[in-house]
């Protein structure tokens, strides 16, 4: 029988869904393959699909996914996040005024084929001014009001700069309506775990959910190397790449290396979930052997390999010179 999740509550999985990945921008996504990797997920007990306007068609693509799965999967039995905000690449793809605000939700709602959200984030904070976000007539005014209609669950703000992040949640924990959930990215990477030292800072600001997406720093470390859009340095690119080589020559895949290592900080500073993108139902069971090997790891049941253990020294001496470095955001051709 398929458990139902709590409705009162965010009781995520460890390991939860980026939809962002259907959205085509990192590979071309096959006929199928959507319905699949809900599947796998959905089987394996990954309960939260995190997604927004912004990913192209992926708000439509796991729409019909999920709705393809209803029958096995009813809507009761996982989350759904998605986003609201940034509608386009550059600063005036933005709309954070209230009404645009309620109008995304509604959309989203439709192309989810879906009565309720269980999260909105305001996305990407760091590219609009401070009050759009909080002042009267901002979105997270519209957000809240929704929240009280039961439209929404919960109310959230996703951004890459933790600084930006930190500032509204304070802000708002000092308004006396603190924010339910923030979703960093790329912070707690093989690079960077800078959200390590935010995530106290976070939870004194009264944030009950934190998520931590990206853990391989938005395609950063895998076989081929960043993306050609990727926003990091060249240095740092080339490090990457370099990572990748130190991983092969120890038998190992850099991408499932920079996976465990981002699993295994869940527990040590007090994530509630990690978002990985997933394409396919392979990268669902890639994922989730991954994050078996760290639980058994914390268990005491398995050991780390000592190729291992000699792969991550090297690649951590390689990060060594760009350790914790933040790129810009948004980015000078975002604020064209």
């Amino acid at each position: 029988m398929v458990k139902e999740v709590s409705q009162t509550e965010l009781q995520v999985s460890e390991l939860s869904f980026g939809a962002g990945a259907l959205s085509g921008v990192y590979d071309k996504i096959e006929d199928g393959w959507p319905l699949q990797a809900c599947q796998a997920a959905l089987r394996n007990g990954i309960n939260l699909f995190d997604t927004s306007p912004y990913y192209g068609r992926s708000e439509y693509i796991l729409g019909d996914a999920l709705d393809g799965l209803k029958e096995e999967f009813p809507r009761s039995s996982y989350y759904i996040a998605t986003k609201c905000g940034r509608y386009g690449y550059t600063t005036k793809d933005f709309d954070y005024s209230a009404a645009r605000t309620r109008e995304s939700v509604q959309e989203s709602l439709k192309r989810m084929k879906t009565s309720y959200l269980d999260v909105v984030y305001c996305h990407d904070v760091e590219f609009v001014p401070f009050e759009n976000i909080v002042g009267e007539g901002g979105a997270l005014e519209a957000l809240y009001d929704l929240k009280s209609q039961g439209i929404i669950k919960y109310v959230g703000c996703s951004g890459y700069p933790l600084s930006v992040l930190l500032k509204i949640a304070e802000h708002q924990h000092q308004k006396g309506q603190p924010l339910d959930a923030v979703l960093s990215y790329c912070h707690y990477t093989l690079q960077n775990t800078s959200l390590a030292d935010y995530a106290p800072r976070f939870r004194a600001a009264g944030v009950k959910y934190l998520l931590n997406a990206s853990p391989l720093g938005m395609a950063m470390f895998r076989n081929a190397g960043p993306p050609d859009w990727h926003p990091a340095h060249t240095e740092l690119r080339k490090a990457a790449h370099q990572c990748a080589v130190i991983a092969e020559e120890h038998g190992l895949n850099i991408a499932e290396l920079a996976s465990t290592f981002s699993f295994s900080g869940r527990d040590q500073f007090g994530l509630d979930t990690t978002v990985i993108g997933l394409e396919k139902a392979e990268e669902v069971d890639r994922a989730m052997d991954a994050w078996k090997v760290v639980k058994e790891r914390e268990a005491g049941t398995q050991s780390v390999p000592q190729a291992e253990i000699d792969a991550l020294q090297k690649i951590h001496e390689v990060l060594a010179p760009y350790k914790n470095y933040s790129w810009q955001s948004p980015s000078e051709k975002e604020m064209a």
